[in-house]
């Protein structure tokens, strides 16, 4: 069945405005639980109630009666406290990243203290089964060595159980824990352990264009280390506990930041739990009693990452410790095959060039020259439709009467004329990944977390906070959220303005008469800009700035091809 042109484009533009919004939230909504990666459900899981785990010390319901002694190393990445209540780690510092763009801000703490409102910490407990006996968060060690980046502390029994742990940095940001085990006693004495990642009430950003929960890697049984999967749970997802067989690492990941468990252990069970109204767990155990013999000894490995999710950390940790897919704790989205090579192209030129605008103007500008000949087809074929213009024209007032021949004469037109009303929209399509990946990648990168650009702009990670109703900030007003309109989302929506403007120039025919559909979809079109600014506005400004920048070179693409498409046409006059 044939349409009316001006209907049939009327009808285009409405589905192509609803298509990209409903795309551009569903996209970014959905994006959010994927990484190349499975979800929860589809791992076969077992809950056994009957394992080691149970006969385990469980975390202590009351928080400790006063500030436990801690020590303290550190690397030129990171400060790592060590609590001498309980051998644990709750406090990892990062010195190269700030909680804010203040002068005097802090850095950014991952690890905290155990026993407040917001603990997060690393523990290791032992289970004694010879002696029913504990070594627990609460158990007391001493100091035997505490250098710069390695520390050694030390805790006994009453029944001659000997820990000596040695807590180790590296030049990066994973904590090695060995922990040498002495049977002191006259007799075999059989032990199990827990390793505790515990995490309470985290700060998550609400973004649904990025994961935040928990992530780990497994292998299915049998397979091998190459099949390896990686997969994504939401914190409102974890309930009972979960176990996962044959986990490689596990660990809680935010919008920057990721603290995994790594397990050298194939021999242990991990799980993960909520244990409270807003508490999670991660454990590593053994699942079965490790015996030792009297007056020997063993030794057991341990180590966590807490860190930024820089690509190239985690694929140098990928690829020299064995951390099977470790870089995918970034989420990469359904277009991995695309955003993870523009992660890595981001992190290069950021090393390149200092200021974050500078890689936002190349990328824009990469991406424009790559997709050139699917945006040239496009505006050719935007002009031709408009070229013919006149000729639908005359031919919807020569048969206004009769709408079914009138259709079938436009129609008649379309392929004598070598045009069609859709082959505008299908380059388009083909662009939108690799848009998306850029919009995903504006999002996740570290490097634009806290980066500069100039003026007023100190962190393109952050919306832009010059707003226009409050004057720039001349009048002191705190301004509602809808009312939070910044100049750079402004500044797009003049280019999508003036973009929109460009496309609909006729051609130089200025003599054509519209259509009342013609100038409902003109009236239309008008909206897009405001609605766009207005969306964009609590967008990252990094976002605003590139889609700013890629409407500026489509306008100077748009207008070379048209150029072309004009001196074509006088050749064919002449």
């Amino acid at each position: 069945m044939a349409f009316n042109n001006e209907e049939q484009n009327t009808k285009n533009m409405i589905i192509a405005i609803l298509a990209f919004i409903v795309v551009m939230f569903l996209y970014n909504f959905f994006s959010g639980n994927s990484n190349n990666v499975t979800t929860s459900e589809q791992i076969e899981a077992e809950n056994n109630s009957d394992n080691i785990e149970k006969d385990l010390p469980a975390k202590s319901a009351q928080p400790l009666a006063k500030e436990a002694s801690r020590i303290f190393i550190e690397n030129s990445n990171f400060i790592v406290a060590i609590n001498l209540n309980g051998g644990i780690l709750d406090e990892i510092t990062l010195k190269k990243y700030k909680q804010s763009t203040q002068e005097n801000s802090a850095e950014v703490m991952l690890l905290t203290h155990k026993g407040t409102d917001s603990e997060y910490y690393y523990a290791i407990n032992y289970k004694d089964k010879t002696n029913d006996d504990n070594i627990s968060d609460d158990t007391v060690w001493s100091i035997i060595e505490n250098n710069a980046n390695k520390a050694v502390i030390q805790t006994k029994t009453q029944n001659g159980l000997i820990v000596e742990r040695s807590i180790t940095l590296d030049d990066g940001y994973v904590v090695t824990i060995k922990d040498r085990i002495i049977n002191g006693s006259n007799k075999d004495i059989s032990i199990s352990k827990i390793v505790n990642l515990v995490r309470t009430k985290p700060i998550r950003n609400n973004y649904a264009v990025v994961h935040e929960g928990l992530i780990y890697n497994y292998k299915k049984d049998n397979a091998e280390r190459k099949h390896t999967n990686v997969c994504a749970v939401k914190y409102s997802k974890i309930e009972n506990k979960e176990v996962i067989r044959n986990c490689n690492w596990i660990g809680y990941t935010d919008i920057y930041w990721l603290c995994s468990i790594l397990n050298y252990d194939d021999a242990s069970a991990v799980s993960y739990s909520k244990i409270g109204d807003d508490s999670y767990k991660i454990s590593l155990y053994t699942k079965s009693y490790i015996t030792i013999p009297e007056n020997k000894a063993i030794e057991l490995k341990h180590a966590l990452y807490a860190g930024p999710k820089d690509i190239n950390v985690l694929k140098n940790y990928a690829d020299n410790l064995g951390i099977d897919k470790f870089e995918m704790t970034i989420d990469f989205g359904w277009f991995f095959m695309i955003t993870k090579p523009l992660v890595y192209l981001m992190d290069f030129l950021a090393s390149l060039f200092s200021n974050m605008g500078l890689v936002i103007l190349l990328l824009t500008l990469l991406f424009k020259i790559i997709t050139y000949p699917l945006i040239k087809k496009s505006f050719e074929s935007a002009g031709r439709m408009r070229e013919i213009q006149p000729k639908i024209v005359a031919l919807q007032k020569m048969y206004g009467s009769d709408k079914m021949r009138m259709n079938q004469e436009i129609m008649s037109l379309y392929k004598r004329e070598k045009v069609s009303p859709m082959s505008g929209c299908l380059p388009m399509i083909l662009q939108a990944p690799i848009f998306f990946c850029l919009y995903k990648v504006f999002f996740i990168s570290i490097e634009m977390r806290h980066a500069p650009l100039f003026g007023w702009i100190h962190d393109l990670s952050a919306p832009d906070s010059l707003y226009i109703f409050n004057l720039f900030g001349l009048i002191d007003w705190d301004l509602p959220g809808f009312l939070k309109i910044g100049v750079w989302p402004l500044i797009m929506g003049i280019t999508m303005l003036i973009q929109q403007k460009l496309s609909s120039a006729s051609g130089g025919k200025k003599n054509i008469e519209k259509t009342q559909e013609m100038k409902i979809q003109e009236n239309m079109m008008l909206i897009m800009p405001i609605l766009f600014t207005y969306i964009c506005a609590s967008f990252p400004v990094s976002i605003v700035i590139y889609w700013t920048i890629s409407n500026i070179f489509s306008m100077v693409q748009q207008y070379y091809v048209n150029s072309n498409i004009k001196k074509a046409n006088k050749k064919d006059v002449i």
